[in-house]
């Protein structure tokens, strides 16, 4: 997948162009994390740029239960601008497990790996990607 994009912003001034960037950061909410994980509130950041355009910061996930293998629907995103398939990467935890993910049309992100224990911390970096406006999540407990 390839990302791409325009400055909307961008004006005329005596025949040179400028443009200014913005960049907001936003939290995974409690509603947009699975029961089965646990974040630190200091690592639990993303950042929109120009407002579509997301990027992970810092966001780190442990397991909250006595279960270290993951594989399910276990976090939400902003839901992708263009359905081109499913965005998928891997992942790797602070000690070294490796994960895969994927982001579907909805920003359900599918995680799948083992921890190697309970202190392990899951580095959810994923790839960029320009998002819908106005922003739209899946929330867990909901029925669609």
């Amino acid at each position: 997948m390839s990302i791409s994009g325009y400055q909307s912003d961008a004006s005329q001034n005596g025949g040179s162009q400028t443009s200014q960037n913005s960049v907001t950061i936003h939290e995974i909410l409690p509603e947009h994390l699975s029961t089965s994980l646990t974040h630190s509130a200091s690592y639990n950041t993303y950042s929109l740029i120009n407002e579509n355009l997301i990027i992970a910061k810092d966001i780190r996930l442990s397991p909250r239960t006595p279960e270290l293998e993951i594989g399910d629907w276990l976090v939400s995103l902003p839901a992708p601008l263009i359905d081109e398939g499913n965005h998928t990467g891997t992942l790797f935890s602070i000690g070294w497990s490796q994960f895969f993910y994927s982001i579907d049309i909805d920003g359900r992100v599918t995680i799948s790996g083992t921890f190697v224990n309970d202190q392990d911390e899951l580095i959810l970096n994923i790839n960029p990607y320009i998002v819908e406006l106005p922003l739209r999540f899946k929330t867990f407990g909901s029925p669609f």
